[in-house]
């Protein structure tokens, strides 16, 4: 069985020596990845389990630019997440999940998108990888 290039790419990243200096995955911190999609991670709690809010910004994405909640878990420099695009104001139909982890100051991340084809009525599955960088973090006083 063959393993998807990308898989490769991000495992051989983690595995190479990293850079001296702090890493984590912060609290009230801002990221975003290469397309403008937007990740805010609100909280971290003592046991890892975050909440957050995630805005995809495709052109494409009918639900573009509306931040929807989020939840996952953080344990020390990896992340997974699941994001429903559902709230009270919009429903883009979809579910999506990411699993990632810090490296050099960057978040990358493998998501899968799952999505019912409105013609056909048959599930449809997505997946792909995205690099995202630290816009900010926000202090807490």
């Amino acid at each position: 069985m063959k393993m998807p290039t990308t898989f490769l790419l991000i495992l051989a990243m983690l595995a190479a020596p990293s850079a001296v200096g702090a890493q984590s995955i912060e609290p009230r911190s801002t990221w975003a990845n290469d397309h403008g999609s937007v990740l805010v991670i609100q909280s971290v709690a003592p046991d890892g389990r975050l909440t957050g809010t995630y805005s995809s910004s495709l052109p494409d994405y009918p639900c573009r630019n509306i931040a929807f909640p989020l939840v996952g878990w953080v344990a020390g420099d990896i992340i997974a997440y699941a994001m429903r695009a559902k709230s009270e104001s919009a429903d883009c139909g979809t579910i999506t999940s990411w699993t990632g982890a810090l490296r050099d100051g960057k978040l990358y991340a493998e998501w899968s998108l799952a999505t019912v084809d409105p013609q056909s009525k048959k599930p449809v599955l997505s997946h792909g990888t995205d690099i995202y960088h630290r816009k900010s973090v926000v202090s807490q006083r």
